[in-house]
C-alpha cells in the first residue's frame, strides 16, 4: 500500500484543507479519533497538483484501499524509463497491466493521456466545436476520481472520436488521414453534408462511404491514430491497442509506433509511449528490453524486463498462450537421416506427444543436413532468433562425417543435436517387433543383421523402408522404448511446452 504523505482534507470547523498533508495511515488514525467523518472531503495531492484546477474531493469513506504491492515500485519503475519512448507491459489477464498503467498516469498528470480499452465510439456528423481550455485537465481529474474512489473501476476514454477529430488542425487532420490511408489502404477525407452550401456540416468519407458505416476496427484505429497527433499530451498510456483491430492492421499500427523516424515525423511532441498487450505482435522487437512481463502473486504485482530472444519467445509461446499449431506450423522439427528413421521416429512422436504436431524432416543422409539447416534459415530468418531457436532438432547415426560444431553454427543448441550410440535406428526397434517380423524368438534378434539392406533371416526378407513400417505399425504407447529415444522424447516434450 502506498504510504506516501499525499492525502489532505478539508476542516469543516477551520474552513481549510489541513496541511502538511498525511498518509493515508495517519488520515486513518484522525477518521478513528473522530477528527474525519466519513463523509469528510479528501483529496490525494495528485488530483490536486497535477490537475491544476480546483477539484471537490472524495468523501472518505469512498477511499480506494489499493492493498497490493508493485515490484518495483511504480514511482522507481516510472523513473526508470524516463527517456526511454517505449515500454509495453504484457502478460496473462488479471496479471495487473492496466492497474499498473493506471498508477503510471496518476504519476505522469495531464501531461499524458490513458486510452482505456473502452475507446470504441460511434461518430457520424461532425460540428465545430472549441477547445475547452482545461479539458486535458479535467480529463485527468476525473481519472484521479474514479482511481481514488473504491466504488469505481472504470476504463472509459473520454476523448471520443468526433472530439479527436475536430480537435486537431487542418494539418494534423490530414495528416492523420493520409498516414491511415498508407497503413490500412482506405482513403479519408473530410466531406460536406450538402456540397452546395458551406454551412453545412461535415462527415468523415471512407472510400466515398460515411465512417459510420466503416467497421468498428476501422474507428478505433483512427481514435488512436487520431490520439497520438494530441500536442497536449507528451506521454500517452494504451491500454490492449488491439481491441477490434485485425491481425494486419494491428501489425501495420505496431510497426509504425515502434519505428522511431515515422512515430517523431507523425508527432514530435509524443515523448514516451506505455502499452499493456496481450498481442505478441504489439511486443516491441527493436529492443528486448522494452518489453515487461507483468504478472500478480497474491497482492503483489511484478514487472520484469525481458533481457534475451529467449525471454521473447518464452512470452510469446507461455505467458500468452500463443502456440505455432495455431498458425499451422509444427510445434518443433526433428531433421532425420533417412526414410526408416522418419518412419519410426514420427510414431514415437505421435504415441508420447499426441496433442502437438512434431515435423520429422528427412534428409537423404547425414551430409544434407547442412542443406535442410540453410533451407530453415531461408525460411525463419537466423534460427536463433526465431520461434524455432530451442524447438529444432537433429539425429544423427553413430558414423557421422558432418563437423557439430557446423551444425551447432547453423543455429541448432547444442543440447539438441544427438547422436545414437549405434548406427542405424533398427537398433532401437523394440526387440518383440522385429522377432514378429522376423518369426523368431527376441533371443535371436541380436544375431540379426539390422545394418543389411535388405534384412534376411529366418525366410523372411525386408527392406529397412519396410521393416520400419511393420515395426511403426505395430508399436503402442505401452511398448518401452529404448533409452536414447527415451531422452529425445522428453526434449521434445519440454521444448513444445
Amino acid at each position: 500500500m502506498n504510504e506516501n504523505k499525499e492525502w489532505t482534507y478539508f476542516d469543516e470547523n477551520k474552513g481549510e484543507w489541513i496541511s502538511p498533508h498525511l498518509t493515508l495511515t495517519e488520515l486513518d488514525a484522525r477518521h478513528d479519533a473522530g477528527e474525519v467523518s466519513d463523509h469528510t472531503r479528501c483529496v490525494n495531492a495528485r488530483m490536486a497538483q497535477r490537475g491544476g484546477i480546483e477539484t471537490p474531493g472524495i468523501p472518505y469513506s469512498m477511499i480506494s484501499r489499493f492493498d497490493i504491492k508493485f515490484i518495483p515500485q511504480v514511482d522507481e519503475l516510472h523513473a526508470a524509463r524516463e527517456g526511454k519512448p517505449i515500454t509495453v507491459f504484457s502478460g496473462p489477464n488479471n496479471g495487473g497491466k492496466t492497474l499498473l498503467l493506471k498508477h503510471l498516469f496518476s504519476i505522469v498528470g495531464h501531461g499524458g493521456y490513458l486510452v482505456g480499452c473502452n475507446h470504441f465510439s460511434q461518430v457520424d456528423i461532425l460540428n465545430s466545436r472549441q477547445r475547452d481550455k482545461h479539458e486535458h485537465r479535467r480529463f485527468f481529474e476525473n481519472f484521479m476520481y474514479g482511481f481514488q474512489a473504491s466504488q469505481q473501476n472504470a476504463d472509459d476514454n473520454e476523448l471520443k472520436l468526433d472530439q479527436v477529430l475536430t480537435g486537431l488542425k487542418d494539418s494534423q487532420r490530414k495528416r492523420l488521414f493520409d498516414t491511415a490511408s498508407a497503413l490500412i489502404g482506405n482513403r479519408f477525407s473530410m466531406e460536406r453534408t450538402d456540397l452546395e452550401n458551406e454551412f453545412s456540416p461535415f462527415y468523415v468519407s471512407m472510400d466515398g462511404e460515411n465512417l459510420r458505416y466503416g467497421s468498428s476496427g476501422t474507428r478505433l484505429f483512427l481514435t488512436v491514430l487520431g490520439i497520438l497527433l494530441d500536442e497536449r499530451f507528451s506521454t500517452l498510456l494504451i491500454d490492449e491497442p488491439e481491441i477490434g483491430l485485425s491481425p494486419r492492421v494491428q501489425s501495420a499500427l505496431a510497426t509504425f509506433l515502434y519505428d522511431k523516424d515515422r512515430r517523431e515525423q507523425f508527432c514530435p511532441h509524443l515523448k514516451q509511449l506505455y502499452i499493456a498487450t496481450h498481442s505478441h505482435i504489439f511486443l516491441d522487437r527493436t529492443a528486448y528490453s522494452n518489453n515487461f512481463v507483468v504478472s500478480k502473486e497474491g497482492k503483489i504485482i511484478t514487472a520484469k524486463p525481458l533481457h534475451s530472444v529467449g525471454d521473447f519467445h518464452q512470452l510469446q509461446f507461455n505467458m500468452l498462450g500463443n502456440e505455432l499449431e495455431a498458425l499451422f506450423m509444427p510445434s518443433a522439427i526433428v531433421i532425420v537421416e533417412g526414410e526408416s528413421d522418419a518412419i519410426f521416429i514420427g510414431k514415437v512422436v505421435q504415441l508420447h506427444l499426441p496433442n502437438r504436431k512434431v515435423a520429422i524432416v528427412r534428409s537423404h543422409g547425414e551430409g544434407e543436413v547442412l542443406k535442410k539447416l540453410n533451407y530453415f534459415r531461408e525460411s525463419f530468418g537466423d534460427l536463433a532468433a526465431s520461434p524455432y531457436r530451442d524447438r529444432l532438432f537433429v539425429l544423427f547415426d553413430k558414423k557421422i562425417s558432418t563437423c557439430l560444431g557446423r551444425i551447432q553454427d547453423a543455429g541448432v543448441p547444442t543440447e539438441n543435436v544427438v547422436v545414437l550410440s549405434k548406427n542405424g535406428i533398427e537398433y532401437f526397434y523394440p526387440a518383440h517387433l522385429i522377432a514378429r517380423a522376423f518369426a523368431c524368438d527376441e533371443g535371436d534378434v541380436p544375431t540379426i543383421k539390422l545394418e543389411n539392406d535388405p534384412i534376411e533371416f529366418n525366410g523372411h526378407r525386408f527392406s529397412k523402408k519396410d521393416l520400419s513400417a511393420f515395426v511403426a505399425a505395430g508399436l503402442t504407447a505401452g511398448d518401452v522404448l529404448h533409452a536414447e529415444l527415451d531422452v529425445i522424447v522428453k526434449k521434445l516434450q519440454v521444448a513444445c511446452t
